[in-house]
C-alpha cells in the first residue's frame, strides 16, 4: 500500500513520515495556519520563523509552537523587508514600477543559526515559503545540513520573479545530486517536495507520487474549473 500525501497551506508532504516526536520547521509562518494545522494533526513540536510584526501578532500561542521573530535567509544580518499592499512581504523588490511597498527592518538568520537557537539538528519536515529568499537560503546550506532534513517542502517564487528560474532548476539538480527525490506537485514550482532517499519511502512509491498523485490533482483541478 503506497503512502498518501497531505497538502497544508499549498505545501505537499508525506504525513506518514511524521509522528509526535517529529521536529517541523516552518519558515514563513505568516499567521500561523500551517504551524497550527501540523500541531492539531501530529501533536509535534513546530519551530516557526516570521519577521513581520503585524503577522507575528496574529499567531496564536501554543505549548508546542516556538516562534522566532526573524527572517531566514542566506546570511546573519539586518535586512529591509518590503511590505506590499497586494501580496506577501518579501526581501526582494517590486515586480512592476508602480507596486507600492512600505519597509520594515528585521533580523535575518541562516538555517544553521535558527537550529542553534532552537536547539535542534535534525528536521523531519522543513517548510519554506519565504517569498523569493528561498534561493539564497538553500544556497547557503551545506549538503550535510540539507541531508539532515527528511522532507523539504518549498514554494519557489519564480512565478513572480522569472529571473529566478535558472536558480530554481540548479537547486532541483543539486538536491537530486545529494540524494533527494524531487517531487513537483504543481504545474509551476510553487509546490515542490524534496524527499530524502534515506527515508523509508521506496522508489516505487516515488514513481506513484510523481504520476498518479501529481496528474490526478491536475485532472481534479480541470474538472473543478469545468464544473464552475
Amino acid at each position: 500500500m503506497f503512502r498518501s500525501t497531505t497538502r497544508i497551506c499549498d505545501h505537499t508532504f508525506l504525513p506518514g513520515l511524521l509522528s509526535t516526536d517529529a521536529i517541523v520547521v516552518d519558515l514563513g509562518a505568516f499567521d500561523g495556519d500551517f504551524a497550527h494545522a501540523i500541531i492539531d494533526r501530529f501533536h509535534c513540536r513546530v519551530i516557526s520563523a516570521e519577521p513581520v510584526k503585524q503577522l507575528l501578532d496574529r499567531i496564536v500561542p501554543d505549548p508546542l509552537l516556538e516562534i522566532l521573530p526573524v527572517a531566514v535567509g542566506g546570511k546573519n544580518q539586518q535586512v529591509s523587508v518590503n511590505l506590499f499592499d497586494s501580496r506577501n512581504a518579501s526581501v526582494l523588490g517590486a515586480i512592476h514600477p508602480d507596486e507600492d511597498a512600505g519597509l520594515q527592518t528585521v533580523e535575518m538568520i541562516t538555517l544553521t543559526e535558527l537550529c542553534r537557537r532552537a536547539g535542534t539538528k535534525d528536521i523531519d519536515l522543513l517548510k519554506i515559503d519565504i517569498e523569493g529568499a528561498e534561493i539564497e537560503l538553500i544556497d547557503s546550506c551545506s549538503d550535510q545540513e540539507l541531508k539532515s532534513c527528511t522532507q523539504v517542502a518549498v514554494e519557489f517564487h519564480d512565478f513572480l520573479y522569472p529571473d529566478l528560474r535558472p536558480a530554481v532548476e540548479r537547486i532541483r539538480e543539486r538536491m537530486s545530486d545529494i540524494s533527494f527525490w524531487v517531487l513537483p506537485f504543481s504545474l509551476d514550482s510553487s509546490d515542490v517536495l524534496f524527499l530524502n532517499k534515506e527515508s523509508s519511502v521506496s522508489a516505487a512509491e516515488v514513481a506513484y507520487l510523481r504520476t498518479v498523485v501529481r496528474y490526478g490533482r491536475g485532472i481534479a483541478r480541470r474538472l473543478r474549473r469545468i464544473a464552475s
